[in-house]
């Protein structure tokens, strides 16, 4: 009794998709808990420095704390446009200071919810004139970072689920494959199926042959049952099946192609008149 094995070149793909599908889930795992929070913090942090400014260009510096900053940010998203609007055609009198002040306190908020920071903690000063002098000791040599986008940390997410999803389906896949097992007897010619099922050429109807190239072959049996069989994933699967089709009923060998009878008679041997054995005299 014979029993198929795992074909190695599809174990090696399974092994390759595996890693590269696991450490797409660890990359975005890595991004979302540290490098886009730590992008974002620095972001969030840059924008206070310029709402801090920008109060304190405008007087408001003493009235810089946000007491609830849910609330305000829906008030400020709900009036964004006629903000910019003003911000964007502001003088350097007070009006013109007061809208770019309520511009960089909207970018301030959003930087925060992105990084799911907002909250009362975050948004009040004790004192705005320290807070205000240790950002801007601490931007000192630096260059601003690039504002996160509202989907860039649910997006890593995504890259987690795609990658530690591909890869449990995966290894799933790779399990399952190894648990079944097919067996054959070349004396009988009998397949037995990983559910016990045992297929001999008498029993087959048909093989069909229409996704070969997809090493899938489906025998059909005549009693209307039919069973699809990977050959890619297991080996010496496909061998098992053609010893089989040679031995059922109407099987008649593939048709030889021109070109490989041209090739059968260039390898006869052509005898000459000098190959004669000589006759006897």
């Amino acid at each position: 009794m014979q029993e198929t094995r795992i074909n190695n070149k599809w174990s090696v793909k399974i092994i390759i998709f595996f890693v590269a599908l696991a450490g797409l889930g660890l990359w975005g795992l890595y991004d979302a808990l540290l490098k886009y929070p730590a992008m974002g913090q620095a972001a969030a942090e840059w924008a206070e420095r310029e709402y801090l400014d920008a109060a304190q260009d405008s007087g408001e510096l003493m009235l810089a704390s946000v007491d609830d900053p849910k609330a305000e940010l829906s008030e400020l998203r709900a009036q964004s446009d006629a903000i910019r609007m003003a911000a964007s055609g502001a003088t350097s009198g007070r009006e013109g200071r007061e809208a770019i002040t309520r511009l960089k306190r909207l970018e301030w908020l959003e930087q925060l919810a992105i990084i799911n920071s907002l909250q009362a903690e975050q948004t009040t000063f004790d004192d705005p004139h320290d807070r205000l002098d240790e950002l801007t000791t601490l931007h000192a040599n630096m260059n601003q970072p690039k504002p996160l986008a509202a989907y860039d940390i649910p997006m890593q997410w995504v890259f987690v689920v795609v990658g530690f999803g591909g890869a449990l389906y995966l290894a799933y896949l790779f399990i399952s494959v190894k648990s079944r097992k097919f067996k054959y007897e070349p004396e009988t010619l009998t397949l037995t199926l990983p559910d016990g099922t045992k297929i001999t050429p008498a029993q087959i109807e048909e093989v069909d042959k229409r996704k070969w190239d997809k090493f899938i072959v489906t025998l059909r049996l005549k009693d209307g049952s039919a069973h699809r069989l990977d050959l890619l994933r297991y080996t010496p699967l496909e061998e098992w099946v053609l010893e089989m089709e040679k031995q059922t009923d109407g099987y008649e060998p593939p048709a030889e192609t021109e070109s490989e009878s041209a090739s059968a008679k260039e390898a006869v041997p052509v005898e000459s008149p000098t190959d004669k054995p000589a006759e006897r005299v």
